[in-house]
């Protein structure tokens, strides 16, 4: 019976021993998973703050365009407007060179 006990004891040693190399295993390889899912999260983060600065950076823009550009149906309004009255003016001096000619 003594022998029973042994046998045991050396069989329950042997499966603590392994279960304890598996466990060993699984945390290492837990640890090695957790530390790459951190390294990707700082990743997130990084492109979070890189699209964070990038929409101000458009909402920016997007503020002073109309402050420092003129749409082409603006600028071709304020163009036809001068060319109007460019022509008056010049039908005006026209009209004075006319007035001066018929007097000499």
């Amino acid at each position: 019976m003594g022998e029973h006990w042994q046998l045991f004891l050396f069989l329950a040693g042997l499966v603590a021993a392994w279960t304890l190399i598996l466990l060993g295993f699984v945390k290492t390889s837990l640890k090695r998973s957790q530390e790459e899912t951190d390294k990707r999260l700082a990743g997130i983060g990084e492109t979070a703050k890189d699209y964070a600065r990038l929409e101000r950076a458009f909402l920016e823009l997007k503020a002073e365009l109309p402050l420092q550009y003129v749409r082409k149906e603006d600028d071709i309004r304020q163009q036809v407007t001068i060319n109007a009255k460019l022509d008056r003016l010049a039908e005006k001096i026209d009209e004075l060179r006319a007035m001066r000619g018929s007097d000499e």
